[in-house]
């Protein structure tokens, strides 16, 4: 078992990870509590059952997986849904599957009548790494990724790495870019070692290792208004290429593309390139640069005509730096 606590002012809650950790899901769940959960159509039925058989869930909703079920449009079908069956405050609800599912349901937890206690159970590599811990929740909108979103932290979020051995490679390699992206940004170690080694081997502490990273810089910077901004390298012209997709290349898919035009030019450059190859991620698009552009202006990091961008010059210590929202072409060329 390993535990690492999330700080934050107003919040402190525990990601627990452990190998069948879902096989005794009721020793973190309070047996007595009435919950209601959220998942999507991929996820294996036996890990819905392995819930069922223990914890008392009254009503479940099932997503199309994919992206395009992040919207505003799903968040208010399964809110119609829960008022309809009588759902109240007192309910508990548990986010079960990656990262769509935990962004929808956080964000629906952070917005139904004011607010519901919710659990975060990630079942994918990218969102046991990343996307279930800090609090960020939201939707799509239709001309931007996560336009339509709110902070709400999980009371707690259970990590069963046994879940990934359902996941096909695709699915694993798409969470393999965050891991690679925490050892760029703060972890030199982490970052030798995805070099060295058959991370199965010991995935549950690849897992800890990239989640007390995270807990750190969200302990410092909740509101991602300074170093929490760190956490998106590649992720702005890497949205951009996955919104320029249409969500046909995943999110950790567009992210490696990202962080390998941003790593140009740069002493790690080519180890990247081997490490995102090694993993099959892709290190080049197709996509007409003017249209990233017009995508990448429109971010919602944006000030105004100003940019932050995410910098690496040296493996494990990442920077912000601010441009010219202009001046981002220079790295798409």
């Amino acid at each position: 078992m390993k535990k690492v606590f999330v700080k934050t002012p107003q919040h402190t809650y525990t990601v627990y990870i452990k190998n069948e950790l879902l096989k005794d899901v009721h020793s973190y769940l309070q047996k007595n509590k009435n919950y209601i959960l959220i998942s999507d159509d991929f996820i294996p039925k036996m890990y819905y059952e392995t819930l069922t058989s223990q914890i008392n869930i009254e009503h479940a909703y099932f997503i199309k997986a994919g992206e395009q079920s992040k919207s505003i449009d799903t968040a208010y079908s399964i809110i119609q849904k829960m008022l309809n069956d009588g759902v109240t405050k007192d309910y508990t609800l548990i986010a079960l599957g990656g990262g769509v599912v935990g962004d929808l349901a956080g964000f629906i937890a952070s917005i139904y009548m004011r607010g519901l206690t919710y659990v975060q159970i990630p079942t994918t590599l990218l969102a046991q790494v990343d996307s279930s811990v800090g609090g960020k929740t939201a939707v799509n909108a239709p001309t931007m990724k996560n336009a339509i979103g709110t902070y709400k932290h999980p009371s707690k979020v259970l990590i069963d790495p046994e879940t990934l051995k359902t996941l096909d490679i695709r699915q694993f390699n798409n969470g393999m870019a965050e891991i690679i992206k925490y050892g760029l940004i703060s972890n030199k170690t982490l970052y030798d070692e995805l070099h060295a080694n058959n991370i199965n081997e010991h995935i549950d502490n690849v897992i800890a290792t990239c989640v007390a990273i995270k807990a750190q810089i969200v302990y410092l910077d909740e509101k991602d208004q300074g170093v929490r901004q760190l956490l998106n390298y590649g992720h702005t012209i890497g949205h951009a290429i996955e919104q320029a997709s249409k969500y046909t290349m995943l999110h950790g898919e567009a992210i490696a593309i990202g962080m390998r035009i941003m790593a140009k030019n740069q002493s790690f450059e080519d180890s990247l390139i081997q490490l995102l190859k090694q993993y099959h991620l892709p290190i080049t698009h197709n996509f007409d640069h003017k249209l990233l552009l017009d995508i990448i202006k429109t971010d919602k990091k944006a000030h105004q005509d100003l940019l932050n961008i995410i910098l690496v010059e040296e493996v494990g210590n990442g920077f912000v730096k601010t441009i010219k929202k202009d001046d981002i072409e220079h790295y798409l060329r």
